[in-house]
């Protein structure tokens, strides 16, 4: 009986392969054609295993999927575990950081009177910060990708659902550290340098024209400002950079950049730390804040603009708070609306600035040189 796992197409192929072979072997024409066609059928399994030609026949292609998927890429977020960490309060709503009311004052040689001293009371006050519920969006899976895919689609949404709400967790962190949710309140124009080093082009994105770059001096100008603030505290000291701050700070080509890196030690590296300098920790991270023309800084996701500036962010440990919950999986597999699994995340998480006059952060900007100034670098270059 014809074999029915062989197709006509794939029958006439093999009598065509067959009759060419039989004529090569010296059959004549007329001998090899009745001989091939009873072949056919008889090698026919064997034979349709060879791979048909594309351009003879027109056979459905196989779709080939790599196991490897493209990931979407991440920022650095490590900065946020150098906080002091209240992540004992996160199962509640908001979170009151009590406010010393000052000590009182010291006298030499008190001389007493008939009342005695003055006594005083001291009066505390708080700041308050709440605790925000972060969610993703939900994602199917549906049944077919678990079965026709070569890689594992569900692996692959769930990591990168899980890093985008940490990358936005992180970014929204920054904001509530120089910004007070319940207040309004920033960081004061006091606590906010600008860059003075040579002059180069723009980076923040969508940026154009020219600004201060970052240096090694900027740095150390933050860090005299903290001590000044009695707010430095040796080992818990940390800076934020930008990459594009980070490059100018320390050029490649530096031996002091060299040094610098060098000076974190490797169980630092593995907790984010590129290297030490003027005492401070330094970390990195593709951007850091952007600040507007008028000196604000930016929410998270703000459209950009032409006359933006990048940030630095120096602080001391103690001076910023985070409350920083688990993350949370919601799963329902085998829906039957959606005939797939749905999953999504949820994160509790808050911060704030400890101190309400923002003792112990100093922000870096990108100082804008004059149109002078400007027509000097371009003169030069």
């Amino acid at each position: 009986m014809f074999n029915q796992k062989l197709k006509r197409v794939n029958y006439l192929y093999n009598v065509a392969v067959l009759f060419i072979l039989f004529v090569l072997g010296g059959i004549s024409v007329a001998a090899a054609a009745p001989v091939a066609a009873i072949g056919a059928v008889a090698t026919g399994s064997l034979l349709n295993c060879v791979k048909m030609p594309g351009f003879a026949f027109m056979a459905v292609q196989v779709e080939i999927w790599e196991n490897h998927i493209e990931e979407a890429i991440f920022k650095d977020n490590a900065f946020i575990r150098f906080s002091f960490n209240a992540d004992e309060y996160v199962n509640g709503r908001a979170v009151h950081i009590p406010q010393s009311g000052g000590a009182g004052n010291v006298v030499k040689n008190r001389a007493f009177t008939q009342g005695g001293a003055t006594v005083r009371k001291r009066t505390d006050t708080d700041v308050l910060y709440l605790i925000d519920e972060f969610t993703t969006d939900p994602v199917l899976i549906s049944n077919a990708e678990t079965v026709e895919l070569s890689y594992d689609k569900r692996e692959s949404v769930l990591g990168e659902d899980k890093n985008q709400l940490s990358q936005t967790i992180a970014e929204e962190m920054l904001y509530n550290w120089t910004h007070d949710q319940n207040t309004g309140a920033v960081l004061p124009a006091t606590s906010i340098i600008k860059t003075t080093g040579p002059i180069v082009q723009a980076t923040a994105p969508g940026a154009t024209g020219y600004r201060f770059s970052a240096s090694l001096s900027d740095q150390q100008r933050a860090a005299t400002f903290l001590r000044t603030q009695n707010r430095w505290f040796e080992g818990q000291m940390y800076a934020l950079y930008s990459a594009n701050l980070h490059a100018q700070t320390y050029p490649a080509d530096s031996i002091v950049t060299a040094t610098y890196m060098q000076a974190a030690t490797e169980d630092e590296r593995r907790n984010g730390l590129l290297g030490k300098s003027n005492g401070f920790g330094i970390m990195q991270r593709s951007n850091v804040f952007t600040i507007a023309a008028d000196g604000t800084i930016k929410a998270p996701g703000a459209a950009p603009e032409a006359t933006d500036c990048e940030g630095v962010l120096f602080w001391y440990k103690d001076a910023v708070e985070t409350a920083n919950g688990d993350m949370k999986m919601f799963d329902q597999y085998g829906n039957p609306v959606y005939y797939g699994d749905l999953f999504s995340f949820l994160k509790r998480v808050g911060g704030r600035a400890r101190r309400a006059d923002w003792r112990g952060i100093v922000l870096l900007v990108q100082g804008q040189p004059t149109q002078a100034q400007i027509d000097a670098y371009l003169a030069a270059h």
